[in-house]
């Protein structure tokens, strides 16, 4: 009888530790999420106030998190004018904005179609 309470202990114990590890993996992978969501919002707004460009014409193209640096590198295409924008996006924990630096014309004048042979 003994043993049979020692496997019951196990089998709770290893549930116990997998419900832990499940909900440590999807806060992570949610608080991901809501962290893209909202730089591409402040993306948004940016790209709005500053180029002119309303929010029906942009499309992510691609969302980077930069886990050593813990910034956003993201680029929004302008699907009408089908011009790329470049952005490095940092924020808080309580998901306010600290900075958002527009790199579009750094990337421009690197891409390889703008350089000289």
């Amino acid at each position: 009888m003994a043993e049979g309470e020692e496997n019951e202990k196990k089998i709770i114990i290893f549930n116990l530790l997998y419900c832990i590890v499940v909900i440590f993996v999807n806060y992570s992978y949610f608080n991901s999420k809501s962290r893209n969501a909202i730089v591409y919002n402040y993306v948004e707004n940016y790209i709005e106030i500053n180029y002119g460009i309303g929010r029906e014409n942009l499309k992510s193209e691609e969302i980077n998190y930069l886990r050593g640096m813990g910034l956003f590198e993201i680029e929004v295409k302008d699907i009408e004018t089908k011009n790329d924008y470049f952005f490095e996006v940092d924020i808080r924990d309580d998901y306010s904005l600290y900075y958002i630096k527009d790199l579009t014309e750094l990337h421009r004048k690197n891409h390889p179609k703008n350089q000289a042979d």
